[in-house]
């Protein structure tokens, strides 16, 4: 589908923006998104392949793995913006999702758990909602659009609210009403694009501020 490659090529412009920054100012500057930016692609990339050689092909235990990768990056990611109980907070919310996930999914299953799926957008949104409360308290003078996460935040609660309407009912459209189940994997496509924009400016605004 034309949408899904335009969503893959988009893709890689925040990937080879991050690599360029990476190389001139170090990774770490960018508090290390090229790493989640790089197994993005690399996952994506595959299942496209894998389902160019075979459109039957399961990929379910490939994006369990890969939304437990994402549990423990964004962690990781907002550890280096989080302080005292915020930081406390967001750490118990990846134990528990990851504890969820591997006690009571099938996560080893070649299919694709939707219980993860909601998992890992529950804690999107917690993780974004905190960085949200954390920047209203901070009270500083900079627009809160100058920052980095800002944009990050606001890609991951975009995304994570349309996919959990998107998962939730998705094996009953598959069931039901398959031409409702592409218009949605079409229209999360549509939001993949924007959300990846989103980081692209996300890696600008830590450009400026390394300026």
């Amino acid at each position: 589908m034309l949408i899904g490659i335009i969503y893959k090529i988009v893709l890689l412009i925040p990937l080879i923006k991050s690599f360029f920054l990476g190389r001139k100012y170090s990774f770490s500057a960018q508090n290390y998104l090229f790493v989640y930016l790089l197994i993005t692609v690399v996952n994506e990339w595959i299942s496209f392949i894998r389902n160019k050689f075979d459109p039957n092909v399961k990929v379910g235990l490939q994006y369990n793995f890969y939304f437990i990768f994402c549990v423990v990056f964004f962690y990781f990611f907002y550890s280096k913006v989080f302080k005292n109980l915020l930081n406390k907070i967001s750490l118990l919310s990846a134990l528990l999702s990851l504890g969820y996930i591997v006690l009571s999914t099938n996560f080893l299953s070649d299919d694709f758990d939707k219980r993860i799926g909601i998992t890992i957008t529950l804690f999107y949104i917690i993780n974004s909602m905190l960085w949200f409360y954390h920047k209203i308290i901070a009270f500083d003078e900079y627009k809160i659009t100058d920052d980095p996460v800002f944009w990050i935040s606001t890609a991951l609660l975009m995304w994570s609210c349309f996919f959990i309407f998107r998962v939730t009912p998705m094996f009953f459209f598959d069931a039901t009403d398959k031409g409702f189940l592409q218009f949605l994997r079409t229209s999360q496509n549509v939001v993949n694009i924007f959300m990846y924009i989103m980081f692209y400016i996300s890696l600008m605004k830590y450009e400026k501020k390394l300026q």
